[in-house]
């Protein structure tokens, strides 16, 4: 018989593995500093390892991991007096639920998968440089022959593009 211990333990690892990038994308949300993110997210783990969780459905799961990571960010901007890029909590729990919903987000990506699928060369190219190879405006306006404030609106009109298809998808 395993030990309650090592029984705690694989439940932990059982949560890292299908909550991880959800704790991590809403610690995002919430505005949570590149260097602190990996510390919260292993701290959130580490939370549940030494509290008395008892795992329920998933929608459940996500909402207490949320609400400990949210606890612990917040710990962390009072204690090193950061100043946090979302500044409403409560706005940003909701947008957070809206992409999640009952299927973790999957729906929401499938439909922007679909959308970046449909852009014209050009304005697939644009977030390319900017998302994937994560280039600031100038050197995209390098690229592209555009100057920095071409840039920002051809990005403006594509995201704005994506957004509105985004939406379309998900409310069919």
């Amino acid at each position: 018989m395993e030990s309650l211990s090592a029984q705690r333990a694989e439940l932990v690892e059982a949560l890292v593995r299908g909550h991880q990038a959800s704790v991590r994308g809403y610690l995002v949300v919430l505005g949570c500093p590149a260097r602190l993110l990996d510390d919260l997210v292993q701290d959130v783990f580490l939370s549940v390892l030494r509290s008395t969780f008892e795992q329920r459905g998933p929608a459940e799961t996500a909402s207490y991991l949320r609400k400990v990571a949210r606890h612990l960010f917040l710990k962390t901007v009072e204690r090193e007096r950061l100043q946090p890029v979302a500044l409403d909590v409560e706005l940003s729990d909701a947008a957070w639920d809206a992409f999640e919903g009952e299927d973790g987000g999957a729906g929401y990506l499938e439909a922007l998968r679909h959308c970046l699928q449909r852009l014209r060369d050009r304005a697939r190219g644009v977030i390319e440089l900017r998302y994937r190879e994560r280039l600031d405006r100038a050197a995209i306006g390098a690229r592209l022959g555009l100057g920095e404030e071409g840039v920002k609106s051809l990005l403006a009109r594509v995201k704005r593009s994506l957004r509105e298809c985004v939406e379309r998808r998900l409310a069919s």
